[in-house]
C-alpha cells in the first residue's frame, strides 16, 4: 500500500504519475528551487560620479570572484525600457543613490530593488511615496547614514562630558527627531533642535542652536548641509568653538571635527553579502544600517579648538566594541 494519495488504487495512481512528471521534467515546466537563484544583478547608478562609480566597481570585483553573476551597469540619464529584464525571478536590481531610487520606486514591483547610497529618511518618504512600503522583502535598503547610537557614540568617547547636542534640520526632517531623541536617552544627552522653513532662517537658527549646544551634529539633510550652506556653518561653529560632527570624510576635511561613516566601499562590501545570501525569488532582508564603517578625525581642527581627543584608530576601536555589546 502506497501512503500518502488517498486512491482505490494508489500505487497504480502513482505509476500512471510517474510518466508524467517526467515529461513534464524534460520539457521544462518543472524547476527546482535552486534554478530560481539569484545570478543576474543590474546596477542602475544615478550619476556619473566618483562615489557610485567606487562602489559599482567594488561590487563587480567581489562578486566576480564567486564567477555565479552577471553583473550589467546602467547609468540612470541612458536607462531605456528595454534595459529592465521581464522576468526578474532571478534578478536584484541594485539603484545607487537617491535618483535611482526615485526612478524605481515608480516602476512596476517587477523585480526586487535593493537601494544603496541613500538617507534613511529619503527611502522611507520614497517608499510611502510610491506605496512601495508596503513589500520591503522587495524594495529595500541599505541606508547611507549610521545609526544614532553609533553617532552619539563617537561623540562620547571624543569629547565625554559635552551632553548638548545641537541639530540643525529642515522641516522636511523632523520625523529624524523621534530616533535621534530615543538615541539621546541612552547616553543621557540633551537634543536640542532648530528648524529651518526657509534660507533666510538659516543663520539666525544656527547662531540659537551655537548659543545653547556643545556640539553640533550633522546629518544628511540636502536642504541645509549641500555645498552652499557649509562654509558658513562650519565658520559660524568654528567662531562659537562648537565643534561639529559629519557624517563623511568629505566633510572632515571640509572643517567637521570627526564623523563616523561608511565608504562606498564599505557598502558595496555588505551589499555583496546580502546578495550572495539571498534565498531563492530573491527575498531582500528589511532595510538596514551600514554594518561596516570607519571613523576620520581632523587633527587640525582639534588642535585648534585646544581639544584633547584620543586617536582614530582608538575611537574606531571603541566604537566596534560597544558596537559588538549591543548585538
Amino acid at each position: 500500500m502506497c501512503a500518502g494519495i488517498r486512491s482505490h488504487h494508489p500505487c497504480r495512481f502513482q505509476a500512471l504519475l510517474s510518466p508524467v512528471l517526467m515529461l513534464l521534467a524534460l520539457f521544462g515546466l518543472i524547476v527546482s528551487p535552486a534554478c530560481f537563484a539569484v545570478d543576474n544583478i543590474t546596477l542602475l547608478i544615478s550619476e556619473d560620479g566618483p562615489a557610485y562609480n567606487e562602489f559599482a566597481s567594488q561590487l563587480n570585483s567581489l562578486l566576480a570572484n564567486s564567477n555565479k553573476y552577471t553583473i550589467k551597469t546602467i547609468y540612470l540619464p541612458s536607462l531605456k525600457p528595454e534595459d529592465l529584464p521581464r522576468n526578474a525571478a532571478n534578478h536584484v536590481l541594485v539603484a545607487v543613490g537617491t535618483p535611482a531610487m526615485n526612478s524605481m520606486a515608480q516602476k512596476p514591483p517587477a523585480m526586487s530593488v535593493l537601494n544603496v547610497m541613500v538617507p534613511r529618511d529619503s527611502f522611507h518618504k520614497t517608499a510611502r511615496q510610491y506605496g512601495r512600503h508596503q513589500d520591503p522583502h522587495r524594495f529595500s535598503s541599505i541606508y547611507f547614514d549610521q545609526p544614532w547610537n553609533r553617532q552619539l557614540a563617537l561623540i562620547r568617547y571624543a569629547l565625554p562630558g559635552r551632553n548638548r547636542i545641537g541639530l540643525l534640520m529642515s522641516k522636511d526632517g523632523s520625523e529624524m527627531t523621534v530616533g535621534v531623541q530615543a538615541a539621546a536617552k541612552e547616553f543621557d544627552m540633551q537634543i536640542n533642535v532648530e528648524t529651518v522653513t526657509d534660507d533666510s532662517e538659516l543663520l539666525p537658527a544656527l547662531r540659537r542652536l551655537l548659543g545653547n549646544s556643545e556640539v553640533l551634529l550633522a546629518m544628511p539633510d540636502a536642504t541645509i548641509y549641500n555645498r552652499n550652506n557649509m562654509p558658513s556653518i562650519l565658520l559660524s561653529s568654528y567662531r562659537q568653538k562648537v565643534p561639529l560632527f559629519g557624517f563623511s570624510a568629505a566633510y572632515v576635511k571640509a572643517g567637521a571635527l570627526a564623523a563616523v561613516y561608511s565608504s562606498p566601499a564599505q557598502i558595496a562590501l555588505q551589499v555583496s553579502e546580502v546578495i550572495q545570501g539571498l534565498p531563492a525569488h530573491a527575498n531582500l532582508p528589511l532595510p538596514q544600517y551600514p554594518r561596516y564603517f570607519s571613523v576620520s578625525v581632523n587633527t587640525q581642527v582639534s588642535r585648534s579648538l585646544s581639544l584633547d581627543m584620543e586617536d582614530e584608530s582608538t575611537l574606531m576601536r571603541k566604537l566596534k566594541s560597544s558596537a559588538e555589546r549591543a548585538q
